[in-house]
Protein backbone atom coordinates (compact mmCIF):
# COMPACT_ATOMS: atom_id res chain seq x y z
CA UNK A 1 0.00 0.00 0.00
CA UNK A 2 1.40 3.55 -0.85
CA UNK A 3 -0.07 5.25 2.22
CA UNK A 4 1.20 3.38 5.55
CA UNK A 5 -0.54 5.67 7.93
CA UNK A 6 -3.17 8.14 8.13
CA UNK A 7 -5.30 9.82 11.43
CA UNK A 8 -6.31 13.07 12.20
CA UNK A 9 -6.76 14.67 15.66
CA UNK A 10 -8.00 17.18 17.42
CA UNK A 11 -6.81 19.64 20.37
CA UNK A 12 -8.18 18.47 23.91
CA UNK A 13 -6.94 21.58 25.78
CA UNK A 14 -9.06 24.45 27.36
CA UNK A 15 -6.32 26.99 27.33
CA UNK A 16 -4.52 27.01 23.72
CA UNK A 17 -2.23 29.93 23.90
CA UNK A 18 -3.88 31.23 19.98
CA UNK A 19 -7.20 30.16 18.26
CA UNK A 20 -6.21 29.41 14.83
CA UNK A 21 -9.81 28.87 14.25
CA UNK A 22 -10.87 32.28 15.44
CA UNK A 23 -14.02 30.65 16.24
CA UNK A 24 -15.12 29.91 19.71
CA UNK A 25 -17.07 26.88 18.52
CA UNK A 26 -15.04 25.23 16.36
CA UNK A 27 -12.12 22.97 17.59
CA UNK A 28 -8.56 23.23 15.44
CA UNK A 29 -6.85 19.47 14.55
CA UNK A 30 -4.27 18.20 12.42
CA UNK A 31 -4.10 15.46 9.93
CA UNK A 32 -1.19 13.03 9.60
CA UNK A 33 -0.36 11.21 6.52
CA UNK A 34 2.57 9.39 6.26
CA UNK A 35 3.81 7.50 2.80
CA UNK A 36 5.35 4.09 2.32
CA UNK A 37 9.21 3.95 1.29
CA UNK A 38 9.05 3.40 -2.29
CA UNK A 39 11.40 2.10 -5.34
CA UNK A 40 12.68 4.91 -7.81
CA UNK A 41 9.67 4.76 -10.63
CA UNK A 42 10.30 2.28 -13.72
CA UNK A 43 7.87 4.83 -15.78
CA UNK A 44 9.66 6.35 -18.18
CA UNK A 45 9.66 10.17 -17.20
CA UNK A 46 10.59 13.06 -19.50
CA UNK A 47 11.51 16.14 -18.73
CA UNK A 48 11.58 19.33 -20.08
CA UNK A 49 14.30 21.71 -18.42
CA UNK A 50 13.58 25.39 -19.44
CA UNK A 51 16.88 27.54 -18.76
CA UNK A 52 16.97 31.61 -18.56
CA UNK A 53 19.91 32.73 -20.91
CA UNK A 54 19.08 36.69 -21.15
CA UNK A 55 21.14 38.84 -20.41
CA UNK A 56 21.20 39.30 -16.78
CA UNK A 57 22.08 35.58 -16.06
CA UNK A 58 25.85 36.89 -17.69
CA UNK A 59 26.03 38.84 -14.03
CA UNK A 60 28.42 37.53 -11.87
CA UNK A 61 27.75 36.11 -8.56
CA UNK A 62 31.07 35.20 -6.98
CA UNK A 63 34.54 37.06 -7.86
CA UNK A 64 34.42 34.80 -11.08
CA UNK A 65 31.30 32.46 -11.49
CA UNK A 66 28.28 34.08 -13.17
CA UNK A 67 24.74 33.08 -13.02
CA UNK A 68 24.53 31.00 -16.09
CA UNK A 69 27.34 29.41 -15.12
CA UNK A 70 26.10 28.34 -11.97
CA UNK A 71 23.41 26.90 -13.91
CA UNK A 72 24.67 25.33 -16.29
CA UNK A 73 27.32 23.51 -13.51
CA UNK A 74 24.04 22.47 -11.82
CA UNK A 75 22.21 21.12 -15.28
CA UNK A 76 25.49 19.30 -15.86
CA UNK A 77 25.27 17.56 -12.42
CA UNK A 78 21.81 16.05 -12.65
CA UNK A 79 22.46 14.49 -16.26
CA UNK A 80 25.68 13.01 -14.74
CA UNK A 81 23.74 11.85 -12.40
CA UNK A 82 20.54 10.53 -14.29
CA UNK A 83 23.33 8.63 -16.12
CA UNK A 84 24.27 6.77 -12.93
CA UNK A 85 20.53 5.34 -12.64
CA UNK A 86 18.81 2.63 -13.83
CA UNK A 87 15.45 4.26 -15.31
CA UNK A 88 13.97 5.60 -18.30
CA UNK A 89 14.92 9.21 -18.21
CA UNK A 90 14.55 11.43 -21.37
CA UNK A 91 15.38 15.24 -21.20
CA UNK A 92 14.99 18.37 -23.75
CA UNK A 93 16.97 21.21 -22.93
CA UNK A 94 14.89 24.81 -24.04
CA UNK A 95 17.00 28.01 -23.42
CA UNK A 96 15.26 31.63 -23.77
CA UNK A 97 15.59 35.04 -24.33
CA UNK A 98 13.66 36.83 -26.44
CA UNK A 99 12.98 33.59 -28.70
CA UNK A 100 13.32 29.72 -27.75
CA UNK A 101 16.52 27.72 -28.41
CA UNK A 102 16.00 23.82 -28.15
CA UNK A 103 19.41 22.85 -26.99
CA UNK A 104 18.88 19.37 -26.65
CA UNK A 105 15.95 17.44 -28.13
CA UNK A 106 14.41 14.59 -26.11
CA UNK A 107 17.12 12.69 -25.55
CA UNK A 108 17.82 9.11 -23.46
CA UNK A 109 19.97 10.00 -20.69
CA UNK A 110 22.59 7.40 -20.74
CA UNK A 111 26.39 7.03 -20.25
CA UNK A 112 26.94 7.43 -24.28
CA UNK A 113 24.80 10.49 -24.00
CA UNK A 114 25.92 12.28 -21.45
CA UNK A 115 29.50 13.74 -23.18
CA UNK A 116 27.35 14.99 -25.94
CA UNK A 117 25.08 17.12 -23.74
CA UNK A 118 27.66 18.36 -21.53
CA UNK A 119 29.60 19.89 -24.86
CA UNK A 120 26.01 21.44 -25.55
CA UNK A 121 25.47 22.67 -22.43
CA UNK A 122 29.07 24.34 -22.39
CA UNK A 123 27.67 26.28 -25.60
CA UNK A 124 25.14 28.34 -23.77
CA UNK A 125 25.46 32.34 -24.23
CA UNK A 126 23.47 34.25 -21.94
CA UNK A 127 22.42 37.50 -23.62
CA UNK A 128 18.59 39.24 -25.05
CA UNK A 129 15.49 40.14 -23.34
CA UNK A 130 13.06 37.98 -21.11
CA UNK A 131 10.05 36.39 -22.54
CA UNK A 132 8.17 34.07 -20.60
CA UNK A 133 5.45 34.20 -22.74
CA UNK A 134 7.19 32.10 -25.67
CA UNK A 135 9.22 30.18 -23.15
CA UNK A 136 5.90 28.90 -21.64
CA UNK A 137 3.85 28.45 -24.94
CA UNK A 138 7.16 26.52 -26.42
CA UNK A 139 6.89 24.24 -23.35
CA UNK A 140 3.50 23.24 -23.52
CA UNK A 141 3.83 22.35 -27.23
CA UNK A 142 7.37 20.14 -26.48
CA UNK A 143 5.15 18.44 -23.90
CA UNK A 144 2.11 17.78 -25.87
CA UNK A 145 3.78 16.56 -28.89
CA UNK A 146 5.96 14.39 -26.90
CA UNK A 147 2.99 13.01 -24.97
CA UNK A 148 1.42 12.18 -28.06
CA UNK A 149 4.45 9.85 -28.94
CA UNK A 150 4.61 8.33 -25.95
CA UNK A 151 1.63 8.26 -23.92
CA UNK A 152 2.74 5.99 -21.18
CA UNK A 153 5.54 8.79 -20.30
CA UNK A 154 5.49 10.78 -17.00
CA UNK A 155 5.80 14.30 -18.19
CA UNK A 156 7.40 17.31 -15.98
CA UNK A 157 8.21 21.26 -16.89
CA UNK A 158 11.32 22.74 -14.75
CA UNK A 159 11.43 26.37 -15.76
CA UNK A 160 13.64 28.65 -14.27
CA UNK A 161 13.95 32.10 -14.35
CA UNK A 162 16.23 35.02 -12.61
CA UNK A 163 14.50 37.71 -13.41
CA UNK A 164 10.68 39.06 -15.17
CA UNK A 165 9.24 39.66 -18.20
CA UNK A 166 10.13 42.13 -20.50
CA UNK A 167 9.10 41.06 -23.47
CA UNK A 168 5.98 39.28 -24.78
CA UNK A 169 2.96 38.85 -22.13
CA UNK A 170 3.41 40.42 -18.92
CA UNK A 171 0.29 39.66 -17.04
CA UNK A 172 0.26 36.68 -14.46
CA UNK A 173 -3.66 36.18 -16.06
CA UNK A 174 -2.33 35.86 -19.72
CA UNK A 175 1.04 33.47 -18.22
CA UNK A 176 -0.87 31.30 -16.86
CA UNK A 177 -3.27 30.85 -20.27
CA UNK A 178 0.65 29.32 -21.28
CA UNK A 179 0.56 26.07 -18.64
CA UNK A 180 -0.99 22.94 -19.19
CA UNK A 181 -2.56 21.09 -15.97
CA UNK A 182 -1.75 18.06 -17.44
CA UNK A 183 1.56 18.01 -16.12
CA UNK A 184 3.92 18.85 -13.42
CA UNK A 185 5.25 22.69 -13.75
CA UNK A 186 8.14 23.51 -11.00
CA UNK A 187 8.83 26.97 -11.43
CA UNK A 188 12.28 28.28 -10.05
CA UNK A 189 13.27 31.46 -9.23
CA UNK A 190 17.13 32.11 -9.22
CA UNK A 191 18.81 34.70 -6.97
CA UNK A 192 17.10 37.49 -5.37
CA UNK A 193 16.31 39.73 -8.27
CA UNK A 194 13.39 37.64 -9.67
CA UNK A 195 9.73 38.23 -9.69
CA UNK A 196 8.60 36.06 -7.23
CA UNK A 197 5.15 36.98 -6.97
CA UNK A 198 4.44 36.24 -10.61
CA UNK A 199 6.01 32.72 -10.27
CA UNK A 200 3.57 32.16 -7.06
CA UNK A 201 0.89 33.24 -9.33
CA UNK A 202 2.18 30.84 -12.49
CA UNK A 203 1.94 28.08 -9.34
CA UNK A 204 -1.27 28.68 -8.70
CA UNK A 205 -2.74 25.55 -10.62
CA UNK A 206 -3.12 21.96 -8.50
CA UNK A 207 0.02 20.95 -10.70
CA UNK A 208 2.34 23.66 -10.17
CA UNK A 209 4.47 24.40 -7.11
CA UNK A 210 7.05 27.73 -6.88
CA UNK A 211 11.13 27.31 -5.63
CA UNK A 212 13.14 29.76 -4.60
CA UNK A 213 16.92 29.86 -4.82
CA UNK A 214 18.40 32.09 -2.45
CA UNK A 215 21.97 31.13 -2.48
CA UNK A 216 23.05 30.53 -6.04
CA UNK A 217 25.55 28.00 -4.51
CA UNK A 218 23.07 25.79 -3.50
CA UNK A 219 20.97 25.44 -6.99
CA UNK A 220 21.52 21.73 -6.69
CA UNK A 221 19.99 20.96 -3.57
CA UNK A 222 16.51 23.04 -5.44
CA UNK A 223 16.60 21.44 -8.29
CA UNK A 224 17.50 17.97 -6.60
CA UNK A 225 14.34 18.22 -4.47
CA UNK A 226 12.38 18.80 -7.36
CA UNK A 227 14.05 16.08 -9.55
CA UNK A 228 12.89 13.70 -6.33
CA UNK A 229 9.55 14.47 -6.40
CA UNK A 230 9.76 13.00 -10.00
CA UNK A 231 11.89 9.86 -9.41
CA UNK A 232 10.30 8.91 -5.97
CA UNK A 233 6.61 9.49 -6.54
CA UNK A 234 4.26 7.86 -3.78
CA UNK A 235 0.80 9.41 -4.48
CA UNK A 236 -0.49 11.55 -7.63
CA UNK A 237 -3.41 13.37 -7.74
CA UNK A 238 -4.05 13.63 -4.19
CA UNK A 239 -7.29 14.70 -2.81
CA UNK A 240 -8.43 15.01 0.91
CA UNK A 241 -11.94 15.35 1.73
CA UNK A 242 -13.90 15.98 4.69
CA UNK A 243 -17.82 16.15 6.04
CA UNK A 244 -18.46 17.34 8.86
CA UNK A 245 -15.42 19.98 8.63
CA UNK A 246 -12.80 21.88 6.72
CA UNK A 247 -9.28 21.60 5.89
CA UNK A 248 -6.63 24.49 5.41
CA UNK A 249 -5.75 25.89 2.00
CA UNK A 250 -2.55 27.46 2.92
CA UNK A 251 -1.94 29.02 -0.75
CA UNK A 252 -5.71 31.07 -0.77
CA UNK A 253 -5.96 31.04 3.17
CA UNK A 254 -9.48 29.70 3.08
CA UNK A 255 -10.69 26.63 4.76
CA UNK A 256 -13.00 24.26 2.29
CA UNK A 257 -14.41 20.56 2.46
CA UNK A 258 -11.27 19.35 0.08
CA UNK A 259 -7.63 20.24 -0.80
CA UNK A 260 -5.53 18.72 -3.42
CA UNK A 261 -1.57 18.21 -3.56
CA UNK A 262 0.32 17.04 -7.12
CA UNK A 263 2.23 14.82 -5.88
CA UNK A 264 3.32 12.88 -2.33
CA UNK A 265 6.66 11.35 -2.60
CA UNK A 266 7.50 8.28 -0.67
CA UNK A 267 8.64 7.70 2.90
CA UNK A 268 7.44 11.00 4.08
CA UNK A 269 5.26 12.76 6.97
CA UNK A 270 2.44 15.63 6.26
CA UNK A 271 0.40 17.25 8.54
CA UNK A 272 -2.69 19.37 7.14
CA UNK A 273 -4.81 21.53 9.51
CA UNK A 274 -8.35 20.68 10.18
CA UNK A 275 -11.51 22.18 12.21
CA UNK A 276 -14.65 21.43 13.01
CA UNK A 277 -17.52 22.24 15.45
CA UNK A 278 -18.85 18.70 15.44
CA UNK A 279 -15.53 16.45 16.31
CA UNK A 280 -17.06 13.19 16.86
CA UNK A 281 -18.93 13.81 14.35
CA UNK A 282 -17.07 14.06 10.56
CA UNK A 283 -15.94 11.86 8.03
CA UNK A 284 -12.25 12.16 6.30
CA UNK A 285 -11.34 9.87 3.30
CA UNK A 286 -8.16 10.18 1.04
CA UNK A 287 -8.29 9.63 -2.51
CA UNK A 288 -5.55 9.42 -5.42
CA UNK A 289 -3.57 7.53 -7.41
CA UNK A 290 -0.16 5.32 -6.66
CA UNK A 291 2.29 3.67 -9.37
CA UNK A 292 1.96 -0.49 -9.18
CA UNK A 293 4.17 -2.01 -11.61
CA UNK A 294 3.00 -3.67 -15.41
CA UNK A 295 2.32 -7.24 -15.58
CA UNK A 296 4.45 -7.03 -18.12
CA UNK A 297 7.23 -4.89 -16.15
CA UNK A 298 7.98 -2.65 -18.92
CA UNK A 299 6.25 0.47 -17.13
CA UNK A 300 3.66 1.43 -13.97
CA UNK A 301 0.51 2.34 -14.46
CA UNK A 302 -1.55 4.14 -12.22
CA UNK A 303 -4.00 2.59 -9.37
CA UNK A 304 -7.20 4.33 -8.14
CA UNK A 305 -6.68 4.38 -4.50
CA UNK A 306 -9.42 5.35 -1.81
CA UNK A 307 -8.90 5.00 2.46
CA UNK A 308 -10.59 6.34 5.25
CA UNK A 309 -9.36 8.42 7.36
CA UNK A 310 -9.77 7.49 11.52
CA UNK A 311 -9.70 9.77 14.57
CA UNK A 312 -6.86 8.74 16.63
CA UNK A 313 -7.95 7.98 20.43
CA UNK A 314 -7.42 10.37 23.53
CA UNK A 315 -4.06 9.39 25.28
CA UNK A 316 -5.44 8.55 29.02
CA UNK A 317 -3.09 8.32 32.02
CA UNK A 318 -3.58 5.81 34.69
CA UNK A 319 -5.80 8.14 36.58
CA UNK A 320 -8.47 8.54 33.79
CA UNK A 321 -7.26 12.21 32.48
CA UNK A 322 -6.18 12.85 29.17
CA UNK A 323 -2.80 13.62 28.45
CA UNK A 324 -2.62 16.85 25.74
CA UNK A 325 -0.59 16.30 23.03
CA UNK A 326 2.19 19.77 22.35
CA UNK A 327 2.07 18.54 18.20
CA UNK A 328 -1.23 20.33 18.26
CA UNK A 329 -0.13 23.33 19.97
CA UNK A 330 2.96 23.71 17.44
CA UNK A 331 0.49 23.37 14.29
CA UNK A 332 -1.78 25.69 15.76
CA UNK A 333 1.21 28.11 15.68
CA UNK A 334 2.10 27.10 12.18
CA UNK A 335 -1.74 27.97 10.86
CA UNK A 336 -0.99 31.41 12.70
CA UNK A 337 2.53 31.72 11.10
CA UNK A 338 0.90 30.90 7.57
CA UNK A 339 -2.34 33.13 7.70
CA UNK A 340 0.34 36.00 8.60
CA UNK A 341 2.98 34.97 5.92
CA UNK A 342 -0.05 35.19 3.45
CA UNK A 343 -1.21 38.08 4.52
CA UNK A 344 3.06 39.49 4.76
CA UNK A 345 3.07 38.30 0.41
CA UNK A 346 -0.28 39.70 -0.06
CA UNK A 347 0.00 43.43 1.15
CA UNK A 348 0.19 45.85 -1.81
CA UNK A 349 2.78 47.95 -2.66
CA UNK A 350 0.74 51.77 -1.84
CA UNK A 351 -0.19 50.38 1.58
CA UNK A 352 -0.25 52.92 4.04
CA UNK A 353 2.13 52.81 6.60
CA UNK A 354 0.17 51.81 9.66
CA UNK A 355 -0.57 48.63 7.67
CA UNK A 356 2.52 47.45 7.50
CA UNK A 357 3.59 48.45 11.14
CA UNK A 358 -0.02 46.56 12.19
CA UNK A 359 1.34 43.47 10.28
CA UNK A 360 4.50 43.72 11.80
CA UNK A 361 3.29 44.29 15.22
CA UNK A 362 1.10 40.93 14.77
CA UNK A 363 4.13 38.68 13.88
CA UNK A 364 6.12 40.36 16.61
CA UNK A 365 3.73 39.38 19.00
CA UNK A 366 3.40 36.12 18.00
CA UNK A 367 7.23 35.67 17.54
CA UNK A 368 7.09 36.59 21.26
CA UNK A 369 4.34 34.28 22.18
CA UNK A 370 5.65 31.03 19.97
CA UNK A 371 9.45 32.17 22.16
CA UNK A 372 7.57 32.18 25.30
CA UNK A 373 5.42 29.10 25.11
CA UNK A 374 8.00 26.96 23.42
CA UNK A 375 10.63 27.69 26.43
CA UNK A 376 8.52 27.55 28.85
CA UNK A 377 7.57 23.39 27.73
CA UNK A 378 10.71 23.04 26.93
CA UNK A 379 10.52 22.67 23.05
CA UNK A 380 12.28 25.71 22.04
CA UNK A 381 14.25 23.22 19.73
CA UNK A 382 11.83 21.11 18.10
CA UNK A 383 12.06 21.48 14.39
CA UNK A 384 9.30 22.62 13.63
CA UNK A 385 9.22 25.43 16.41
CA UNK A 386 12.80 26.78 15.10
CA UNK A 387 11.27 27.17 11.25
CA UNK A 388 8.43 28.73 12.41
CA UNK A 389 10.80 31.56 14.61
CA UNK A 390 12.83 31.35 11.54
CA UNK A 391 9.90 32.31 9.12
CA UNK A 392 8.78 35.21 11.30
CA UNK A 393 12.20 36.95 11.82
CA UNK A 394 13.00 36.88 8.26
CA UNK A 395 9.38 37.95 7.00
CA UNK A 396 9.21 40.76 10.04
CA UNK A 397 12.61 42.13 8.45
CA UNK A 398 11.31 41.72 4.85
CA UNK A 399 8.14 43.86 4.95
CA UNK A 400 8.01 46.90 3.14
CA UNK A 401 11.38 46.22 1.94
CA UNK A 402 11.15 46.08 -2.15
CA UNK A 403 13.95 43.84 -2.16
CA UNK A 404 13.48 41.34 1.02
CA UNK A 405 9.22 40.88 -0.15
CA UNK A 406 10.95 38.00 -2.23
CA UNK A 407 12.02 36.42 0.65
CA UNK A 408 8.78 36.44 2.13
CA UNK A 409 7.05 34.66 -1.01
CA UNK A 410 9.76 31.66 -0.63
CA UNK A 411 8.96 31.57 3.10
CA UNK A 412 5.79 31.16 2.56
CA UNK A 413 6.12 28.65 -0.26
CA UNK A 414 8.34 26.43 1.69
CA UNK A 415 6.01 26.18 4.94
CA UNK A 416 2.99 25.84 3.41
CA UNK A 417 4.31 22.82 0.89
CA UNK A 418 6.47 21.41 3.80
CA UNK A 419 9.35 21.67 1.64
CA UNK A 420 12.92 20.42 2.02
CA UNK A 421 15.02 23.63 1.45
CA UNK A 422 13.98 26.58 3.48
CA UNK A 423 15.02 30.47 1.67
CA UNK A 424 17.43 32.11 4.05
CA UNK A 425 17.99 36.10 3.32
CA UNK A 426 21.51 36.81 3.37
CA UNK A 427 20.70 40.20 4.47
CA UNK A 428 19.91 39.21 8.06
CA UNK A 429 22.16 36.59 9.84
CA UNK A 430 23.05 38.10 13.29
CA UNK A 431 21.19 39.85 15.89
CA UNK A 432 21.41 40.62 19.59
CA UNK A 433 19.90 37.78 21.28
CA UNK A 434 18.72 39.92 24.39
CA UNK A 435 16.73 41.14 22.06
CA UNK A 436 14.96 38.09 20.65
CA UNK A 437 12.49 37.91 23.98
CA UNK A 438 10.85 41.18 23.19
CA UNK A 439 11.05 41.19 19.15
CA UNK A 440 12.62 40.18 16.23
CA UNK A 441 16.66 41.58 16.14
CA UNK A 442 17.22 44.17 14.06
CA UNK A 443 19.36 42.94 10.53
CA UNK A 444 22.79 43.37 9.84
CA UNK A 445 23.42 46.08 7.07
CA UNK A 446 25.62 44.65 3.90
CA UNK A 447 25.74 43.51 0.57
CA UNK A 448 23.27 41.27 -0.68
CA UNK A 449 24.28 38.08 -2.93
CA UNK A 450 24.36 39.97 -6.27
CA UNK A 451 26.92 42.49 -4.22
CA UNK A 452 23.81 45.51 -5.44
CA UNK A 453 23.88 47.86 -2.05
CA UNK A 454 20.31 47.63 -1.03
CA UNK A 455 18.85 50.49 1.17
CA UNK A 456 17.40 49.06 4.52
CA UNK A 457 14.55 49.92 5.02
CA UNK A 458 14.94 50.39 9.17
CA UNK A 459 16.86 53.59 9.80
CA UNK A 460 19.56 53.39 12.69
CA UNK A 461 20.20 55.92 15.15
CA UNK A 462 23.64 57.25 14.78
CA UNK A 463 24.38 55.64 18.30
CA UNK A 464 23.89 52.18 16.58
CA UNK A 465 26.85 50.77 15.11
CA UNK A 466 27.21 47.37 12.99
CA UNK A 467 29.30 46.15 15.33
CA UNK A 468 26.59 46.39 18.08
CA UNK A 469 24.25 44.12 15.47
CA UNK A 470 27.05 41.71 14.93
CA UNK A 471 26.74 39.72 18.08
CA UNK A 472 27.58 36.15 17.59
CA UNK A 473 25.35 33.42 19.10
CA UNK A 474 26.50 30.04 19.24
CA UNK A 475 24.65 26.73 17.81
CA UNK A 476 22.60 26.87 21.01
CA UNK A 477 20.72 29.54 20.24
CA UNK A 478 20.26 28.83 16.44
CA UNK A 479 17.01 28.68 17.47
CA UNK A 480 15.71 31.90 18.30
CA UNK A 481 15.03 33.33 14.55
CA UNK A 482 18.39 32.16 12.47
CA UNK A 483 18.19 32.26 9.24
CA UNK A 484 19.03 28.40 7.49
CA UNK A 485 20.06 28.51 4.10
CA UNK A 486 19.81 24.62 4.03
CA UNK A 487 17.52 21.80 4.81
CA UNK A 488 14.13 22.59 6.83
CA UNK A 489 12.28 20.52 9.00
CA UNK A 490 10.63 19.00 6.44
CA UNK A 491 13.36 17.41 4.80
CA UNK A 492 13.79 13.34 4.70
CA UNK A 493 16.94 11.32 4.43
CA UNK A 494 15.58 10.25 1.25
CA UNK A 495 15.24 13.70 -0.39
CA UNK A 496 18.83 14.40 1.33
CA UNK A 497 20.20 11.87 -0.24
CA UNK A 498 19.02 12.72 -3.79
CA UNK A 499 20.22 16.31 -3.39
CA UNK A 500 23.59 14.51 -2.08
CA UNK A 501 24.02 12.22 -4.76
CA UNK A 502 23.80 15.91 -7.64
CA UNK A 503 25.82 17.81 -5.23
CA UNK A 504 28.76 14.98 -5.75
CA UNK A 505 29.01 15.49 -9.20
CA UNK A 506 29.35 20.08 -9.10
CA UNK A 507 32.40 20.78 -10.00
Amino acid sequence: MAIKNTYYHFNTQDDLPVNPTCSDNETFGVLVLETEKVNITNRPIFILFTIDATGSMSEYVSSNTTKIQYAVQTMKSIIKYLSTLEIDAYIQINTFNEDVQTLISPTKVSTQSMEDMIILLNSIHADGTTNIELALKSATSDINEYTCENPHHSCVHIFMTDGEPTSGEMASIELLKCISNDYLSINIGFGPDHNAKLLCELSSLTNSEYHFIDNIEHASMVYGESLHKVLYPCLHNLRIHIEGGLIYDWYNNTWSNILYENTVIGEITKYYHIKSSTTDDINVYIAGYCQIDHQNGNYSMMCHIEEDVYKLPNLIDTSGNILHDTTIVIFAFRQCVLELLYKATHIVENANVDEKLQLKEDIRTLFRKIRKYAEESNIITDGVVKQLLNDLYLAYWNIGDVYGEIYIHGRHSSQGNQYAHTPGNIRLPNYNVDDIIDMPPRPVLRRSMNHHFHNSPFQFSSQVTESDLELNLNDEDSYTGQTDNEYSCYSTPSIRRTTNSIQQFDD
